[in-house]
């Protein structure tokens, strides 16, 4: 149990925050521009971004078990670890890369107002 909370409390614990934000800036998207090739670009842009965050909490979720069955070993637990920590650095480089995408493909306008709630 305190390995799991422990886990829970560094990894974060997953969860579809993100993925609900994800879903509300699509459709903010969808009713501040026009359909076009530019909006498709901009929701291209976020379906990356949700499927990213998926596989983002799926890689927390192994971790957590890739955890519990490591108990017998400080070697196997720092590798875990390590490991983990890695993906989290790919995770926001990833992230914050999409996020200056985003940034390119909106106009100043277009992005204040779908993100006028931030």
């Amino acid at each position: 149990m305190l390995v799991a909370l422990f886990t829970i409390l560094i990894l974060g614990g997953g969860g579809s925050g993100m993925l609900d934000f994800i879903a509300v800036t699509q459709d903010d998207v969808k009713a501040v521009m026009q359909k076009d090739d530019r909006r498709e670009e901009v929701l291209a842009t976020l379906k990356a971004m949700k499927k990213r965050i998926t596989a983002h909490n799926k890689a927390l979720k192994q971790t957590s078990k890739d955890l519990d069955k490591a108990l017998s070993s400080d070697a196997d637990i720092d590798a875990i670890w390590e490991a983990s920590f890695a993906l989290r650095i790919k995770y926001n480089g990833d992230m914050l890369d999409m996020r200056f995408q985003l940034r390119d493909q909106l106009t100043r306008d277009e992005w204040q107002q779908v993100f006028a709630s931030e």
